[in-house]
Parts: structure tokens; sequence; C-alpha cells
């Protein structure tokens, strides 16, 4: 397995560790639940995050079979929720929900709805105004400390895709949340898997994951490895978006303009 790399906060080889950006067949990912309970024990993760495209399903099934093997993982059930600002969505990870909330409201309507159930929100891959969402202006005008997600293992991968001179968007988003750290809650890494792969972006905790990202007691971890598709993979990724698109469409309407 490739080496764990540290790209914020104090690690040792003691801390646990989560990956809290996954995405299943629910949405526009690759995984099952099944498999993807094998891969994460594999993987060396003690905790989870399952964030399906405004859907909580998947989270459930996966908490289900981990229970049934007797797997020594901790499932957050959540979900990559499509808020609404400026007729733009923007995305805010929900983790520890009960229930699927509502897309299309406000950022802060949508972080104040995951605290009502009782769940934590992070706000993830954040960059500077005018060049994705959320923008920082966006997390520091919420009243609540957030978690932001500095480390996206996906905003990588679109890099090399698309161009290799851009800024590096998780460099920013470290640098941005270093400066306002006071502001906000613990920073936090992630996958966004969708293909073939997690554990390439890491949360690393002691005790409760919970307690270390409200105390800012987290370390934020990378595997500098590639996404692992096939060549049909991307038919599987669009595809379930049209399925995500349509189920959510039925349920509330078309996206607002």
């Amino acid at each position: 397995m490739t080496a764990l790399r540290t790209f914020y906060g104090d690690y040792s080889p003691d801390m646990l560790l989560a990956d809290l950006h996954v995405h299943t067949t629910r949405s526009d990912g690759w995984w099952e639940p099944e498999r993807l309970a094998t891969a994460a024990v594999a993987r060396g993760l003690s905790a989870i995050g399952i964030t399906d495209h405004d859907d909580v399903a998947a989270g459930f099934e996966l908490a289900d079979v981990v229970v049934r093997r007797g797997l020594p993982l901790q499932v957050y059930i959540g979900q990559e929720i499509s808020a609404r600002e400026n007729g733009r969505d923007v995305h805010v990870l929900g983790l520890d929900l009960t229930q699927e909330i509502q897309p299309w409201q406000s950022v802060a309507a949508t972080v104040e709805e995951i605290l009502d159930q009782g769940g934590f929100p992070i706000l993830p891959h954040p960059r500077p105004a005018g060049r994705g969402w959320p923008s920082f202006e966006q997390v520091l005008a919420l009243e609540t400390p957030v978690a932001v997600e500095i480390y996206n293992a996906s905003m990588i991968d679109l890099k090399r895709v698309r161009d290799r001179t851009l800024p590096d968007a998780n460099e920013e988003a470290r640098a941005f949340y270093h400066q306002h750290r006071d502001r906000l809650a613990g920073a936090v890494g992630g996958t966004d898997a969708h293909f073939r792969t997690i554990g390439r972006g890491l949360t690393a905790f002691r005790g409760d994951l919970r307690t270390a990202i409200a105390n800012r007691e987290t370390a934020v971890l990378y595997r500098n490895e590639l996404e692992r598709l096939l060549p049909w993979d991307p038919v599987g990724y669009i595809t379930g978006l049209r399925r995500l698109d349509r189920r959510r469409s039925a349920k509330y309407g078309p996206r607002p303009r």
C-alpha cells in the first residue's frame, strides 16, 4: 500500500483514519456496499463517510453490511447536498444524518438543517471567489464554525486532466484554512471517490471523530496515487448522474434557475 503523507496538522501512526467523501452507485460512484465495506477495511480505515449526491440510502445499506459482517468500521451516513446560491449549485457535506436533506436551499439553511438532525457539516473543495464553489467567502459567512475539506483527491485528478498549470486547489484550501483556522472547525481530507479507489484523501484523528473535528485536533493525509478506472467506468459515472437527476427531479422538481 502506498505510504501516507501529511498534508496538514500533526500526525502520528497511532491515529485512526477516515475517508469522509465517498460516492456509491446510488449517485455517480462505482462502489456498492458489500465491496466498499471490504475495501475500506483493507485500506486501513476506521471510519467512512458515504456522501452520495442528494441521497442517503447507500449509507444505511453500508451500515447494515458492517453490522452483519462484524467489521471494525464506523459508518457516517451522509449526503453531498446541492445547496443553491446565485444561480449555482454549491455542495455541502452533511454527515451523521438520519434522513435526506432537501436540495437547493441556501448554504446557511442547508448547514442549519444538518445541525438540526444532529449531524455535522463539512464544506468540501472550497475555492477562491470566481473559481469554484463553495467559495472561501461562503465558508466564512456562516455563523457556525464548520469543518473544511482542505484535501480532495479528485481535485488532483481534475488538475491532471484539465490543465496542469492551474493553481493547486488543495494548496489554496490549505492556505485559506490556516489563515482562518480560529473561525472554523477541524480540517478534513477525503477522496471524493467516484471510481475504484478510496483512501487517497484522509482525516486522521484520535478517539471520537466528531470531537476531534470540533476541537480542531485532526490531521489531513493523502496517498500519492492516481485514480484507478477502466475505460467503461466514465459511462457508469454519466449514467449515475442521469439516474440521480431523474430521481431528484421526481421528488423535488426541476433545479431552480
